[in-house]
């Protein structure tokens, strides 16, 4: 009888297991990937950027909703996006000289302004991609 319940058992955790690993993978949303359950607590579950004033994600906080178009970043965060965590597709700005950084959902970096990095040169964000930007770069 113990062997019935205990392969009963065994064939169920099983099929749970694999019901539950189903639930938890990545899912495609909008063309992006998001992790559905991760256990970084720097990834971004919303459909929001952070933007930061100080590195290491602290300090005061710029949001971008992906329905707020293109912005011009407010003079406390121009040139000097020092951290950030995204939850959408976006495209960082920098427009003279014009360059562009395409940003993905579940990117953060908590030292973006550090030595040559776009942190410090960025002036405006848009949702979506760089090549559906304002102006897109020719190549």
């Amino acid at each position: 009888m113990n062997i019935k319940y205990t392969l009963i058992f065994t064939i169920c955790t099983i099929f749970t297991l694999g019901f539950v690993n189903r639930i938890s993978a990545n899912c495609i949303c909008n063309g992006a990937t998001k992790i559905v359950n991760s256990n970084d607590p720097n990834v971004l579950s919303e459909d929001v950027v952070k933007i930061f004033a100080h590195w290491d994600l602290n300090g005061s906080v710029f949001l971008y909703n992906k329905t707020d178009g293109y912005i011009q970043l407010p003079d406390e965060f121009r040139n000097n996006v020092q951290s950030y965590q995204s939850g959408i597709d976006v495209c960082f700005i920098k427009w003279y000289p014009r360059e562009q950084v395409q940003i993905h959902a579940g990117d953060y970096h908590k030292n973006y302004a550090a030595l040559t990095n776009f942190g410090q040169r960025m002036d405006g964000i848009y949702a979506g991609s760089c090549s559906d930007a304002i102006c897109p770069l020719s190549k």
